[in-house]
């Protein structure tokens, strides 16, 4: 019997909604896989082209569709060899069905990762807090998924999300993710005050404005699940 370890399975990302996202997710693979050199990584390719339309006015009705071009990248992975992909943009996944249904590799959904980390801790917050954009709350998948494991949830407040959580978000898009982590801190502190015992970062951007936070509950970051879920799969025969 061969000693030779199997070959992980080449993943892809789908980037560009914003850029940084994309190479946050890669970095968080790179530190969830269990590698003593550099040929024990995974293979992953990165499809990071930035010009597509805006994800959460086209939810909201007021932009166009980003699904052709996310089908691009999403074809491109595919023809790149990956056995799976994910998106590094959580308002993308409003159209997860129709992307998934342009290719014939698996999208791991990134609300599914994140809720089943939730229900996996050892003791699982009764109460979610949701920081997202406002396309992903909209969309409303996570709230589905939430209810579905028994989790409350609360979003925040319309003033909260204006001055709090937008900012943050565009703070982070502009590159000053220093300067998102205060309104990134009220927007926890607010929820905390109404009795959310976790929140849940449901926007990729948050969590480059959470480095270094000072918060009152426990922070979750969906795409840290995320990689996580893709280290599974890459490894997993």
């Amino acid at each position: 019997m061969s000693d030779e370890k199997i070959a992980p399975r080449r993943i892809g990302i789908l980037g560009g909604m914003g850029p940084a996202a994309a190479i946050d997710l890669q970095a968080k693979i790179l530190a969830a896989t269990p590698a003593g050199a550099d040929r024990e990584h995974l293979p992953v390719v990165v499809w990071n082209v930035p010009q597509v339309p805006d994800r959460v006015a086209a939810v909201l009705g007021a932009g166009p569709s980003p699904l052709p071009a996310m089908v691009e990248g999403a074809r491109a992975l595919e023809a790149a060899g990956c056995e799976a992909f994910a998106v590094a943009c959580n308002t993308a996944h409003f159209w997860a069905a129709e992307l998934a249904a342009s290719v014939r590799i698996p999208l791991v959904h990134i609300a599914d990762a994140a809720v089943e980390a939730l229900a996996s801790r050892p003791v699982p917050p009764l109460r979610v807090g949701l920081l997202a954009t406002r396309g992903t709350l909209a969309a409303a998948f996570y709230g589905d998924r939430l209810a579905r494991r028994g989790f409350e949830w609360l979003a925040p407040t319309e003033a909260e999300q204006r001055d709090l959580v937008d900012a943050a978000i565009a703070r982070v898009k502009a590159g000053d993710a220093a300067g998102a982590r205060a309104p990134l801190e009220a927007a926890v502190r607010a929820l905390a005050a109404r009795g959310a015992d976790a929140v849940l970062l449901a926007c990729t951007e948050l969590p480059l404005a959470a480095e270094g936070a000072a918060t009152a509950v426990p922070v979750l970051d969906a795409s840290r699940a995320l990689a996580e879920a893709l280290v599974d799969f890459s490894l997993a025969r």
